[in-house]
Parts: structure tokens; sequence; C-alpha cells
């Protein structure tokens, strides 16, 4: 009995001690899972609001404060002062302002296009958040030249039946146009000619800028099919110098014809300048003038009055890019439909 009386007293000892040992653990092991618990420090947004952003944005582009008031919807005396107040913020005067003239400084100047991209890059994201709630769907905003709507188009529909989550903001705008909207952040993706020759395909090729070559598409001549030139598969630029010629007034084609005709010492100097396809085709078919213009445009040409003719010695290509800026997207959406894009168009 004594025996037994002495083991128990044993074992209780040792679980006490157990228990104690563990009492002892606990305050050390809930003090290190507090640690790790602890979110890092995150740091503070500056105080400059996007409504301040985009004040400074309308008084930039009005040069007036009253315009600017009367545009946002609020008093000049408020206008004022949140102006005062960015500059405050940001450190330096935005503005000169003078009796008869309100215009930018040079720091001004230099954070227009960063205040417009902010601006915009903030209305898209908005817009995706919002339509968490309805569409279950972000737009992905994209621009293209109009002579690449007949392929890029295609392919924008097969993205949306693999994925129909996906909706689109589709411009069509002139190269220089879209450029200028993909770099103030009003689109996501542009479609559109890579050129270092011109001033727009130049800054698409600056740092900042995300290109990729898609396709070349060949510059061609338009005729009429009972033209002396029409029974050849191909012309020399060469038999075009005493010839009249239409080109697109915008785009850069007309450049390239310079271009080209000062290279191979020629005179090839547009006669007609024409904002649409169909009267420059229409100049053709009355015998008026011959088309200068991209391949792309000549696809779905089937008037059996006009034919689609090869410019050879030299041949004349632009490369069609896909363009968006670099660590600027808003969303896996914007890369996968890019990753589409640069898939199913590239040739």
């Amino acid at each position: 009995m004594a025996t037994s009386s002495r083991r128990t007293e044993n074992a209780a000892a040792k679980a006490g001690a157990t228990s104690a040992a563990k009492a002892a653990e606990a305050p050390v092991a809930s003090a290190a899972a507090s640690a790790q618990a602890v979110p890092p420090p995150i740091a503070p947004l500056p105080a400059l609001t996007l409504r301040q952003v985009q004040y400074f944005v309308a008084l930039a582009h009005s040069r007036s404060f009253t315009q600017a008031a009367q545009a946002l919807s609020v008093t000049q005396p408020a206008l004022t002062a949140a102006i005062r107040q960015i500059e405050f913020l940001l450190g330096g005067r935005l503005f000169e302002r003078s009796a008869h003239r309100l215009t930018l400084t040079d720091a001004g100047t230099t954070i227009l296009p960063l205040a417009e991209r902010l601006l915009n890059a903030a209305r898209g994201t908005f817009d995706d958040m919002t339509s968490t709630f309805t569409l279950q769907a972000q737009t992905v905003r994209i621009g293209f030249i109009p002579s690449v709507a007949a392929r890029l188009l295609p392919v924008l529909g097969s993205l949306r039946e693999a994925h129909p989550n996906v909706r689109f903001a589709l411009s069509d705008l002139p190269n220089s146009e879209l450029v200028a909207a993909l770099a103030r952040g009003e689109i996501d993706l542009g479609v559109g000619i890579r050129d270092e020759a011109d001033e727009a395909g130049h800054a698409a090729n600056t740092e900042g800028f995300r290109c990729d070559d898609l396709f070349d598409d060949e510059i061609v001549l338009v005729a009429r099919h009972d033209d002396p030139l029409a029974s050849a598969g191909a012309v020399n630029w060469a038999q075009l110098t005493e010839r009249d010629l239409a080109v697109f007034v915008r785009g850069n084609v007309s450049d390239s014809l310079q271009r080209t005709g000062g290279s191979q010492n020629l005179r090839l100097e547009p006669k007609y300048r024409m904002e649409y396809t169909e009267p420059l085709y229409a100049l053709v078919r009355s015998g008026l003038a011959l088309a200068i213009l991209p391949r792309l445009y000549t696809l779905h040409l089937h008037d059996p009055a006009l034919v689609a003719l090869d410019v050879i010695a030299p041949r004349v290509t632009r490369t069609v890019a896909l363009m968006s800026l670099v660590g600027k997207e808003r969303g896996p959406q914007v890369s996968a439909c890019r990753d589409w894009i640069a898939t199913h168009l590239a040739t």
C-alpha cells in the first residue's frame, strides 16, 4: 500500500511539472504568434485627390479660371483654392498668372500628361469596379487605325467567343492620335504603325512604350480596269511620275510617297487628298487619278471597275504593331487581350 501511494505521488509530481513547463512556454508561443500576425506597415497615400488633379487638368486645357470653374460646376474661388492646394502639395507653381494670360510653368507642362494619364487610368479602373456588380466583366479599351479593322475585328470577335466576360471599347483613330491617346492612358492597347521616320511612330518606339510587330502592310496602286497600267501584274514608281495621284489626307502614306520619290529622284506629289475610301475610289473610277493606299484597304475591294496592283522598285511597306504602355496594364483581361491579338493577328 505504501509503495502504491508513493507511485501515485510521483506520477502527480511529474504531471504537475509538465503542466508548469507548458504554462511557461505558452506566453512565449503566444507572443511569437502575435508578432507574426502583425501586418507590415502601409505607406500613406499623398494628400492630393483625384478631384484636385481633375481641376488642374481642366484649368490647364482651358487656361481660364472662369471657363474651368463652369465646366467643373464649382465656384471660381473654390477652383482657385484647389489649385493653390495642389501647388502646395507638389511643392511648386503650376501656372504663371498675369492680368491677361494664364500659362503653364515648365513643371506644369511636364506634369500635365502624367495627370491626364492618372485620371484616365482612374476612370477605367472605376468602370471595372462598377462592372463587377453589373456585367461581371472588364472593358478593354482598344484604339486602331482604320485600315486594320478588317483584320483586327474578327480576331476580337473570336476572343469574345472564347471569353464572353470580356468587353471592348473601340476607337478608330489616325496613327498620331492613337499614340497620343495611349500615352495619356485613354486606351489600353493600340494597333497602329511603327515607323521611326514618322513622328508618332517614333514616339511609339520611345521608353515606356511596348511595341509588338504584327505584320507588314504593303503600299499598292488602285487603277481602273481599263487603264494602260492595269494589264501589268505590277508597276514601278517611275511609271507614276506623269500621272495624277490620290492619297488619304490623314495617315503616313503621303509621307512614305515623298520619301520614296526622294530616294529614287522621282517627283511623286499627290494631287488629291481624300478623307474617306469611297471618294478615293470614285476619283479612280472617273479616270481623274490613280490611288496610292495600303493593301489592307483593298482586302474587300470587289469592284469590277477597279484593280489593285503591286508597286515595285522598290516595294514600300509599313509595319503594323500592337502598342501598349510598359507596366500600365489595368488588369489581367488587358494582358490576356494583348496576348490574344499578338497570337492571332501576327503573321
